[in-house]
């Protein structure tokens, strides 16, 4: 991998997906823990980190209108200011980490994200964070169909269960256009700029998957 043209974007990781918080993701320390060590590894290499944060401000509300309909505010998330859309601190931005506020699922919808990717060169991009099944997905999807290469971390995503989790990295998987899927010590390898091994997507919907072999696959990817 070309780290002079790669990215690490970090999505999400965020106090309100703690355990008993409104959205807990299932083994988030683990998550927070591999998201971290990526983390480590790109500063290291001087790759540059990109911290999506879920924030929205009042006046911003209205973009969500059908939502506002049925959300009750124990159940509202990405509050601006609030703790619960503070970015955890064991995967704190420090100086030289880009900070995307973004109040859309993805990353890219109505942020500058695209610019300061390609002022930055950037064609690869590692991903780590959550909801695998929602902004995770939403903002790899955007990835992809805007040219970058996408490679997803699967031990640093995840969801509010491990079914979600897993068939979200399935579906990203079916269209991971010039990418892939990594396993922690495979993406490390990469950032340290060490040849390395994983999943490559090689054709569209490449996993037809049922309720019965979502597991298998999975594991092998």
């Amino acid at each position: 991998m070309n780290l002079a043209k790669t990215a690490l974007l970090v999505i999400d990781l965020q106090n309100e997906y703690r355990p008993g918080a409104a959205w807990p993701v299932v083994s988030y320390d683990d998550v927070l823990a591999n998201a971290a060590a990526l983390i480590e590894a790109a500063r290291k290499a001087g790759v540059p980190v990109i911290h999506a944060q879920a924030w929205v401000k009042p006046e911003e509300r209205d973009g969500y209108a059908r939502q506002e309909e049925i959300l009750s505010e124990e159940f509202r998330s990405a509050v601006a200011g609030s703790e619960g859309a503070d970015i955890c601190a064991e995967v704190a931005a420090t100086p030289g980490d880009i900070v995307i506020h973004k109040h859309w699922p993805s990353a890219f919808r109505r942020t500058d994200l695209s610019q300061r990717l390609a002022a930055l060169g950037i064609e690869n991009l590692i991903v780590t964070g959550v909801l695998t099944d929602s902004c995770v997905t939403e903002s790899v999807f955007d990835a992809v169909y805007q040219g970058f290469r996408v490679w997803l971390v699967k031990e640093a995503c995840g969801s509010m269960t491990e079914a979600m989790h897993r068939t979200g990295m399935l579906d990203m998987a079916n269209r991971l256009y010039g990418g892939g899927i990594l396993r922690l010590p495979q993406a490390l390898k990469a950032l340290a700029g060490q040849p390395f091994d994983g999943w490559r997507c090689t054709r569209p919907v490449e996993f037809a998957y049922t309720l019965e072999s979502v597991d298998r696959i999975y594991e092998a990817l």
